[in-house]
């Protein structure tokens, strides 16, 4: 790892993850199986082949086709009380899928595929999206760590975000998915916060209501990266005060981001209207947060999803958040105060360990926020003594090999999805073949009990 700190460079560390991510992609033709679009997934581009295809938002056309059983699995849609199909999730995902979707249609009207959203150049192209999204991710976090780090520690620190964390199983395994695409507007989000805090202009202004604005088509939650915003250089009481005092000298930026915000989610609240009636409508039909009964403690630490179990690199991220007093003080208590309130709204979720994945995914959305303190604990071992910085860039190798084997387990269900116990992980720790019997090791998730926010026994 010392040697390769030395000739790491933000050019080199995007072309090892586009070789890597591409090699794993093309190797497991998730196309070939129609393997991209299922899940979650088929929510979140309903809206593309509804609008496109079938002219019809209403999904009407599910009760009068032949093809009912089919076309109803690859919109699978949520009822209102009064029975209306609705699409489950909102719509930010397919705003994102629409540049790659309009290729695919292009390619499949020129080469003969069925062109009607489902085909294989679709899959291929919501597939490959997640890679050209996390890119762009990976070049604004570069950008936010060099305001503060050498480029070399940057660039460390989003290699081991890369192939030391659960990022990797999203780029191939499960792309597709909302997670990298929050990863990319949060670390953007996180950059144009900084440069309007430094500089406030109305040109940043609007990219903070912008991105603020699709993260929250994308996932209602992501709005709490506005607490970010609000609270960054927030370092004492003084420091409010004049926060207070720019907010108020700066009430038409403000004004605008909020503005922009309304705008780009407006055609979320009209899709709901034009179907509900109303213009906001919980389309989880039946599934909610339970407030009174989050579970953060498993969600970190258990055996099922634990986040620093599957994720262990990030350990270091938690450590790191000691060191922002020294020269980052500016985000100590902003990362603080975002990440308590995140983890408490996500892992209050009835699902808190959001159904068949690896590792607590609902995370990788703040990895670029944890990039800051993981570099932080980097820029610190790099001042300890050469005996400590081995040993410790020793134990970070270490854990990106642990991780590049455990996706590889999780890949083959080797780690199962969602019902993972500590006997069966230390069983299975190392080993990529299904051991005998191995189901009796397992505890599958009561999921009638978890919907009605009970525990379990």
């Amino acid at each position: 790892m010392l040697s390769l700190l030395g000739k790491i460079n933000i050019k080199w560390t995007i072309a090892v993850t586009i070789v890597a991510v591409t090699w794993v992609n093309l190797n497991l033709e998730r196309w070939k199986s129609r393997d991209v679009i299922i899940q979650d997934v088929v929510h979140y581009n309903s809206y593309l082949p509804a609008f496109f295809y079938e002219h019809d938002l209403t999904l009407s056309f599910l009760s009068d086709t032949i093809n009912k059983h089919i076309e109803s699995k690859l919109y699978a849609p949520k009822f209102t009380p009064d029975n209306k199909p609705v699409i489950k999730m909102s719509m930010g995902m397919s705003v994102t899928y629409l540049p790659f979707f309009t290729l695919a249609h292009i390619y499949s009207k020129l080469f003969n595929y069925p062109a009607d959203g489902f085909s294989e150049p679709y899959h291929i192209a919501i597939l490959f999206s997640s890679l050209f999204y996390y890119v762009i991710g990976l070049i604004f976090l570069w950008k936010i760590l060099r305001m503060h780090f050498s480029e070399r520690l940057s660039c460390l620190s989003l290699f081991c975000l890369t192939f030391g964390t659960n990022v990797l199983y999203y780029l191939t395994v499960t792309a597709g998915m909302t997670h990298i695409v929050d990863f990319t507007l949060i670390a953007a989000f996180t950059f144009y916060t900084i440069k309007w805090q430094e500089n406030p202009s109305l040109k940043y202004a609007f990219f903070i209501g912008l991105i603020g604005g699709l993260l929250t088509l994308i996932r209602p939650i992501n709005i709490l990266i506005f607490i970010f915003f609000l609270l960054f250089g927030v370092n004492s009481g003084k420091d409010f005060r004049v926060k207070i005092k720019l907010y108020f000298s700066k009430k038409f930026h403000l004004a605008t981001i909020v503005i922009i915000v309304t705008v780009v989610f407006s055609p979320q609240m009209l899709y709901w209207k034009y179907i509900t009636g109303r213009f906001f409508f919980n389309s989880y039909v039946g599934e909610h947060f339970y407030f009174d009964n989050p579970h953060i403690a498993e969600a970190l630490f258990g055996f099922r999803k634990g986040w620093l179990v599957y994720t262990p690199i990030m350990i270091f991220s938690l450590t790191g958040f000691f060191f922002l007093r020294e020269n980052l003080k500016r985000f100590l208590i902003p990362l603080v105060v975002f990440s308590l309130v995140y983890l408490y709204v996500a892992f209050s979720w009835w699902c808190w360990w959001y159904g068949g994945s690896f590792g607590q995914r609902a995370l990788i959305d703040i990895y670029p926020l944890l990039a800051i303190t993981f570099t932080a604990l980097l820029a610190k071992i790099q001042e300890q003594k050469v005996a400590m910085r081995k040993l410790a860039y020793f134990l970070i190798t270490s854990l990106i090999l642990l991780n590049l084997f455990q996706t590889v387990q999780a890949r083959y269900n080797i780690i199962h999805y969602d019902s993972m116990t500590p006997q069966n992980y230390f069983r299975v720790f190392f080993t990529i073949t299904e051991k005998p019997d191995h189901e009796k090791y397992l505890k599958h998730p009561d999921y009638e009990k978890a919907l009605r926010g009970e525990d379990e026994d």
